[in-house]
């Protein structure tokens, strides 16, 4: 293309004339790294397609392109800010209809459009292409192109649910809608969903042949690649009624009733099938009203957007003293160690992993390779990209080598003479400049700290097993953790792709100390004769990922009794593991690990509670209630929630629940502890909390700030 003209413009989205007489649409949002689609932004594009029809009508274009100025982002979306202050279903429902005319008003200019994609292309950005009549996408891997508004709690409402079924296939459409995870431009490519991947190395000459050969008819109109079988499920009446009662059938199960977006997607998507364009847009507007207006959707959006303010939540200017990580070591080759290690190289770090047998060595470096192994089958990068981030992992058994790391993180066994002891030899062997990290779930970082002779240089970085999934990390600041190393640390967990959440240096830290009296009461009802598989179902019902008996299995019932004495030596006997523990211990049992836990394991997967364990504890279905069951687990969490928020272990409510649904899987559907605490009420909770506390001790005794609130009829959080 030749020397744009740039045509009068605002500072998010401009139009250009080059002089083969295309319009370039260009968004470029000022002062941020991605485009939103704010109301303030299709207003915009709206005055620009009137703009564009009179170019059209005068024969002065003869093609429209949108793109991005911005490097590696596209569209991120619509703001989610904006959705969030909607506050009914019509306003809702509007919002979709405007926004749909908008696009309607680009897919209906009479010449050519094209919409070419580098980086980021999500929600609105996609269904803005989607009413483009061609679309291009780039080979970098930053091109991710999705609908994931389900993850909102909605549907997508700018003509996504109308869309993208007729251009790529019902099924492959609800694939996409439904999952809400972006696809790369190659896949992308398969699916038909773009007419063409563009070099990212050569993109300008690229953009300009694809654009060419629009124009001189050289690119085919996109349309469904349909095997016999999909066609047979897709084209005709008793296929498509098979093909939806399926799917319903399987989003049923995985959701099981607790979000709504993904059976309305279906919903949607079914009947907008053979519907005309000013129908099927109408039944997608109102499904997004409904939705965006509920409770569920309120909630996700609110995770949403703490999860955004967590990534911002050190001030600019100390994030400033964040040093890069270009290097690493991770010292402990055991499956954290080896988990910690592929993270790196997984995000392009240089790493080193080191342990002192040459067999958990080779054991940790075959973890870390697996770990890649299968995010290239789940293709978050392709198995080229895979083997050249496995040779960025080198092994050793020595500290030689160690001299130019910029992060050194310690996983080795929890005991604090241990760690203590590969900290000293530690600051011996890497430069002055690094930083040292312990992957600690429960000791003091700051003791930890008196073993270096600059305990500025040491900070808590807390993954969470399986690392490869769990989202959250704890950066834990120690009495003398200085600002440098906290930005790094910090930095690192973000580079990595990872939410970090601040916590000080406290017992437990922030999630398994609220973890701990939640499992700990789910010990003692089984000490009292409460059927194992009772309570588990009793929080699966509330919505949690796995009850609490089953989950002291993954976590090992070793692990759980070490950490929870370790926090009752300091915060009292609230925080103590239950008994049940000890017998279990001692009958040779730790949970999954050994195949020996609450439940029979098989192939390393659950079959059931083991029958000798509920005979060891006289299980034998005690009557109690799902709701008795829920409260004293739930509200003894809340109390020390309320307690971990007076001490100031985290910033605020807002990041505790933040903290809770990605680090133990806590429900997002429900907003988080605090949010769900709220809505139970903080009087209720305190009430039922005294009277557990006369009946079954201390334990359950309503912290001070529950008290307060309880009094003054306030809430945790302000966002209800």
């Amino acid at each position: 293309m030749n020397g744009p003209s740039p045509a009068p413009d605002d500072s998010s989205l401009r139009l250009e004339v080059d002089r083969d007489r295309v319009g370039w649409l260009v968004f470029d949002r000022p002062d941020a790294s991605v485009n939103l689609l704010s109301s303030a932004v299709l207003r915009r594009l709206d005055a620009l397609l009137a703009e564009l029809e009179s170019r059209i009508a005068n024969g002065q274009l003869v093609a429209v392109a949108v793109r991005s100025g911005k490097e590696a982002t596209f569209i991120a979306g619509a703001d989610v800010s904006e959705i969030s202050g909607v506050v009914s279903a019509e306003e809702a429902r509007a919002a979709s209809a405007e926004g749909q005319r908008i696009f309607r008003r680009l897919e209906r200019l009479r010449v050519p459009t094209v919409a070419l994609i580098d980086g980021t292309c999500l929600g609105g950005g996609t269904e803005l292409s989607l009413h483009c009549d061609y679309r291009a996408a780039t080979d970098r891997t930053a091109t991710r192109i999705g609908l994931p508004e389900v993850r909102l709690g909605i549907v997508p409402g700018f003509g996504g649910c109308v869309k993208l079924p007729r251009l790529i296939g019902i099924q492959r459409a609800l694939g996409l809608i439904l999952g809400g995870k972006p696809v790369s431009a190659e896949r992308a490519g398969r699916l038909g969903l773009v007419d063409r991947v563009l070099a990212s190395h050569a993109l300008d000459r690229a953009l300009a042949e694809f654009v060419e050969d629009v124009l001189a008819g050289r690119v085919p109109k996109a349309e469904p690649r349909l095997g016999l079988r999909d066609r047979l499920l897709e084209r005709t009446p008793p296929g498509r009624k098979l093909l939806f009662a399926l799917t319903r059938k399987k989003v049923q199960s995985e959701t099981k009733g607790f979000y709504p977006a993904p059976l309305r997607a279906i919903d949607v998507v079914e009947r907008t099938t053979g519907a005309g364009p000013d129908d099927a847009y109408r039944i997608e507007a109102e499904a997004l009203g409904e939705l965006l207006a509920g409770e569920v959707s309120r909630a996700l959006v609110r995770v949403f957007l703490i999860s955004q303010a967590a990534k911002k939540a050190l001030p600019e200017e100390v994030l400033e003293r964040a040093r890069k990580v270009e290097s690493a070591a991770v010292i402990g080759a055991g499956v954290m160690g080896g988990a910690i290690a592929e993270l790196a190289v997984a995000g392009d770090v240089r790493t080193v992993l080191k342990d002192i047998e040459q067999e958990a060595l080779e054991a940790g470096q075959r973890h870390a390779a697996e770990l890649l192994r299968k995010a290239a089958k789940a293709r978050v990068f392709t198995e080229e990209q895979a083997g050249l981030k496995l040779a960025l992992l080198s092994g050793t058994l020595t500290y030689d080598g160690l001299e130019e790391v910029d992060l050194a993180i310690e996983a080795v066994v929890e005991r604090m003479a241990v760690k203590q002891q590969v900290f000293r030899e530690l600051e011996e062997a890497v430069g002055p400049e690094a930083v040292l990290a312990t992957n600690t779930s429960s000791l003091s970082v700051t003791e930890m700290g008196t073993a270096l002779e600059r305990p500025e240089r040491l900070v808590g970085l807390h993954f969470f097993n399986p690392v490869h999934k769990m989202p959250l990390v704890e950066v834990i600041r120690a009495e003398k953790t200085d600002d440098s190393t906290l930005a790094t640390a910090f930095r690192f967990a973000l580079d990595a792709g990872k939410t970090p959440v601040v916590v000080a240096d406290r017992p437990g830290f922030l999630v398994n100390r609220l973890l701990g009296p939640y499992l700990g009461e789910a010990g003692r009802l089984v000490e009292e004769g409460i059927a194992i598989d009772a309570i588990d179902a009793a929080l699966r019902a509330f919505g949690m990922p796995m009850g609490p008996c089953r989950l002291l299995d993954e976590i090992g019932f070793d692990v759980a009794r070490h950490a929870g004495r370790e926090m009752a030596a300091t915060l009292g006997d609230r925080l103590a593991p239950s008994g049940v523990l000890d017998r279990l211990i001692d009958e040779g049992r730790l949970g999954r690990k050994n195949g020996r836990g609450f439940y029979l394991y098989e192939a390393g997967r659950a079959k059931g509670v083991d029958p000798e364990v509920a005979a060891l504890f006289g299980a034998a279905g005690a009557a109690v209630s799902d709701s008795r069951i829920r409260e004293r687990c739930l509200w003894s969490m809340v109390n020390e929630a309320a307690r971990a928020l007076e001490e100031e272990i985290v910033a605020s409510a807002d990041l505790l629940d933040l903290a809770m649904i990605m680090g133990t899987g806590f429900p997002p559907f429900r907003g988080g502890l605090l949010r769900w605490a709220d809505e139970e009420g903080a009087a209720r909770i305190h009430e039922g909390l005294t009277g557990l506390a006369e009946e079954l001790g201390e334990r359950f005794r309503p912290a001070p700030l529950l008290a307060r609130l309880a009094e003054q009829n306030g809430t945790f959080t302000h966002s209800l």
